[in-house]
């Protein structure tokens, strides 16, 4: 069963102190994500990045929700991203990123998500995403309270989807 799956980033990719990013379904509620160290960040920024600070935060926020979606791709009908980085970039770095899969969802933001609803809404995302900010590098905290479904994304797994967005 197809349903759209709202992502919510908890935290900014520019500031100090970790971000959780969380992928959750609007009708089942089921719910990944992933918490990145400010440690990290630094060191990617360091290493990595190469361009303007725009589309280098929206990068890494497209490769984090591509890990967070690869799996469950053949169950998103509409992928909707709050306008957490410049959503313009996000969806052309998630369209690269997906490109070779048959399950193309499509991918919209929140005000366009609001416009067709008529109302302004929050993200269903927005509180597990500051749940997986606080709790997501505690594995012993991913069982209090909402129960986390952490995907662990490494330094190296970042790095080869970068090199990847690069190439192209």
């Amino acid at each position: 069963m197809k349903e759209d799956f709202h992502i919510d980033m908890s935290g900014r990719i520019y500031e100090k102190g970790p971000i959780g990013i969380a992928c959750v379904g609007s009708k089942t509620k089921n719910h990944n994500g992933c918490a990145l160290r400010g440690k990290m960040r630094r060191h990617i920024e360091k290493n990595l990045c190469v361009g303007s600070i725009c589309e280098e935060d929206a990068k890494l926020y497209a490769i984090c929700i591509y890990f967070l979606i690869r799996n469950k791709l053949e169950n998103i009908d509409t992928l909707i991203i709050c306008n957490d980085e410049n959503f313009v970039y996000v969806r052309e770095y998630l369209h690269i990123l997906l490109n070779d899969n048959l399950f193309l969802p499509k991918i919209i933001n929140i005000t366009e998500f609001q416009k067709k609803l008529g109302r302004k809404v929050k993200s269903f995302a927005d509180n597990y995403s500051k749940a997986y900010r606080k709790r997501g590098l505690r594995r012993h905290k991913w069982h209090i309270g909402i129960k986390l479904e952490v995907v662990e994304i490494t330094y190296e797994m970042i790095k080869n989807k970068w090199e990847f967005l690069r190439i192209i």
